[in-house]
């Protein structure tokens, strides 16, 4: 089962941790610094899940996640909204939009492996655990 999960974040630092955590967890990651070539990077990946950040230069998350949605070939890929923005309107756009979950920065280690588990299902690993 795919359990590849594409983080896309321009802070590096957030995208690092989000990316270690996924990887302790079980999850094969691979990581963009931005969403200005998603569909092309999504394709090639092949997740089955994404970490998208809202608040990025040049095409922000929003915009992704309506590109990713509008998009036969990504389309049904499961989209996890990240932000510091925890607005009511900011929460419901991204819904409205599409997305499976939205999760607020600074966030919780277990609660992102929680939200990833919740869509992908355990790993092999927390199935051990």
């Amino acid at each position: 089962m795919n359990k590849r999960v594409l983080v896309v974040d321009d802070e590096s630092d957030v995208r690092d941790l989000m990316v270690n955590v996924l990887d302790d967890a079980g999850y094969e990651t691979e990581q963009l610094s931005g969403a200005t070539d998603i569909i092309e990077q999504t394709v090639r990946f092949n997740p089955a899940l994404i970490m998208l950040d809202i608040t990025m230069p040049i095409v922000d998350g929003l915009e992704a996640l309506r590109l990713l949605k509008s998009d036969p070939r990504t389309e049904t890929i499961p989209v996890i909204m990240a932000s510091a923005q925890a607005r009511r309107e900011v929460m419901i756009k991204s819904r409205d939009r599409g997305a499976a979950d939205f999760v607020v920065k600074p966030w919780d280690e277990g609660e992102v492996e929680w939200r990833v588990a919740q869509i992908l299902g355990p790993t092999s690993e927390e199935q051990v655990a």
